[in-house]
């Protein structure tokens, strides 16, 4: 099981979007200021989400009625997104995991919304990203077979998107997988780099 961690304006992608370190030794998500327990805390639902609260509040040396207040806050405040089972999907079936990188032939604002809308749509699309550069999107899709993936390109080029070219990437071997960075570590990160420019 892990922890999704969003930040206190809803955007999953960046867990801590305005973190800066302040005298107390504090970070700031948003509007909600973040102390070393808070991280901690964080940083072990993250690795352990089955934990048990007894168990958590021993390991970050707080009272179980504190550590709930302090799991509780950050629940409230969305920094805490959800909790997730973790399953081995290989486990249960065959499949295949490709990347494809796509460049549209408009970079007018609606092409990049119609497209983005599409995407959304799509469940064997897991991931997308906008990209800075020669290409528009890289694209993680995940299917039975070589034959779902042709389906699913057919089905996308279909929807008249406007897509210019793609590359398909298939995935050979897996070699590092995490649903997101530790939280603890981009603390510590971000507090170097803001110690830095004191």
């Amino acid at each position: 099981m892990y922890l999704a961690v969003m930040s206190s304006r809803g955007r999953k992608f960046s867990p801590m979007r305005r973190i800066r370190k302040t005298s107390k030794q504090q970070t700031s998500a948003g509007s909600l200021a973040l102390d070393r327990i808070d991280i901690r805390i964080l940083a072990t639902l993250q690795r352990e989400g089955r934990i048990s609260k007894s168990a958590l509040a021993a390991r970050v040396n707080l009272s179980p009625s504190a550590c709930l207040d302090r799991i509780s806050r950050l629940e409230r405040s969305k920094i805490i997104a959800s909790y997730h089972a973790h399953i081995d999907l290989k486990a249960l079936f065959e499949f295949q995991t490709f990347f494809m990188t796509l460049t549209l032939r408009s970079h007018r604002a609606g092409d990049f919304a119609a497209f983005e809308a599409y995407v959304r749509k799509v469940s064997e699309i897991t991931e997308c990203y906008a990209l800075g550069g020669g290409i528009d999107y890289v694209l993680k899709i995940v299917c039975q077979n070589v034959d779902g993936y042709q389906a699913l390109v057919d089905r996308l080029l279909d929807a008249q998107l406007g897509v210019d070219r793609y590359f398909t990437y298939i995935v050979t071997k897996g070699i590092k997988t995490a649903p997101q960075p530790p939280v603890d570590v981009l603390a510590a990160s971000v507090g170097r780099a803001q110690s830095s420019k004191a």
